[in-house]
């Protein structure tokens, strides 16, 4: 390399080119290094360049090769409109029994879970006439939420953004009811909209058998209106997907499960204070004055009473006076009880098992001057119903206990 001092004069005395330095990649760095042997100025500002681009980018002076760049943004499929974030946190999924018109079939009572944090569309997921894509199939909508490098939503991701932090029964203000014109009226509390207003697959299936078929959210535009609620589960096939519609979610996927509710007993005796009894009873204004004076009927004497006034026969019933936890279906409990409140008012009484020891009354029936005993009458393997009486087998002395849908019980007397 020559002397400075054999440089041109003009060339030492000429300032230094200050303009910013373009962008270089190594090799574009390298193909100019050639070209510029020609010219002693242009390599000194070859390498003032190649020195600012050195410190700006270290990793790849140390001869670390440089990562794979990402694909254009014109490349990858567009968004189906944005997402909102769904922070970490707990939410009551499923619904209270007695509360809404609910299958307790399919439809599992209250539940804390747990989330992590998510991302879901705002919307459902729209084709290219900007409609919402109906029809396809479960796989087929997969693979759409894939493309985009996301996923189908959990059924449970679903409710929780339906339900927002406020652990809403609908999304929105709508109630229930439909909202073409104001998508706004339907969005939850997170900012999501359109939750409830059309079927949408979701990556859950019956007890995690996909086999049993696939976990639907919300609710056709002629389903009634309770079954827009964010708990609301329906189950589909891809065979019969023709108004079922999606969207997708982006992040770990959470891996909480909606337990499939599952026959238990039939009927089975438990033990209830009295106070307890007085604290249901004194919760609805219906039952409030039943809550004084109370006592239970002796048992097993007032059951054989009652046997013993009438022909003697059980009928291959169970006779007893004491608690009944029922089980009429899959998903719904009720606690059964007979009491007298006073000396000469008896009652039966029905309040929903909605766990931990909480109850809510579900149904009743009052017999002014009757001072009893009255006892339960029941049959393991009949389900859908149970009767009370003060004389068994005595026309006119025995009612029932029935079980109706949707999660309902009557009591009655013929």
């Amino acid at each position: 390399m020559a002397a400075p001092s054999d440089y041109p004069l003009a060339a030492q005395r000429r300032p230094v080119d200050l303009t910013p330095c373009p962008p270089l990649r190594a090799t574009e760095i390298i193909r100019a290094s050639t070209k510029a042997r020609s010219s002693r100025f242009r390599a000194a500002r070859l390498a003032t360049c190649l020195l600012a681009w050195s410190c700006a980018n270290p990793e790849r002076t140390r001869g670390t090769p440089a990562p794979p760049e990402a694909a254009p943004a014109a490349a990858r499929p567009p968004l189906s409109g944005t997402t909102a974030r769904i922070p970490e946190g707990s939410f009551e999924s499923g619904t209270e029994p007695g509360r809404h018109a609910r299958n307790p079939q399919l439809e599992p009572k209250t539940k804390r879970l747990a989330l992590g944090p998510f991302a879901i569309d705002i919307e459902p997921f729209r084709g290219d006439s900007g409609a919402f894509s109906l029809g396809l199939s479960r796989n087929a909508a997969l693979d759409r939420c894939r493309e985009r490098g996301a996923r189908l939503c959990t059924e449970l991701e679903w409710e929780r953004a339906c339900k927002g932090p406020a652990g809403s029964a609908f999304a929105g203000s709508t109630q229930g009811g439909q909202c073409e014109t104001n998508p706004d009226a339907c969005a939850s509390g997170f900012g999501v909209r359109w939750m409830g207003q059309l079927r949408e697959w979701t990556a859950s299936d019956v007890d995690g058998d996909s086999s049993k078929g696939a976990i639907v959210r919300g609710a056709a535009p002629a389903d009634p209106a309770d079954h827009r609620r964010c708990s609301h589960r329906s189950v589909a096939t891809d065979a019969t997907p023709s108004d079922i519609g999606f969207r997708c979610c982006e992040g770990p996927p959470n891996a909480p499960k909606v337990d499939t509710p599952r026959l238990g007993p039939t009927f089975t005796q438990i033990e209830l204070a009295v106070a307890r009894l007085g604290e249901l009873l004194a919760a609805d204004e219906r039952t409030r004055g039943l809550s004084r004076e109370l006592a239970y009927f002796t048992e097993p004497e007032a059951s054989r009473a009652v046997l013993d006034k009438g022909p003697g026969d059980t009928k291959g019933f169970l006779l007893t006076t004491s608690p009944l936890l029922w089980n009429p279906v899959a998903g719904a409990d009720f606690l059964v009880v007979t009491a007298r409140s006073g000396k000469s008012t008896s009652f039966v009484a029905a309040f929903y098992v909605l766990g931990d020891d909480r109850y809510r009354l579900a149904s009743s029936f009052v017999m002014q001057d009757e001072p009893g005993p009255v006892a339960l009458a029941y049959n393991g393997y009949i389900r859908p119903r149970l009767h009370f009486s003060t004389c068994w087998g005595c026309p006119g002395e025995t009612g029932k206990i029935l079980y109706r849908d949707p999660d309902q019980t009557v009591i009655l007397q013929p």
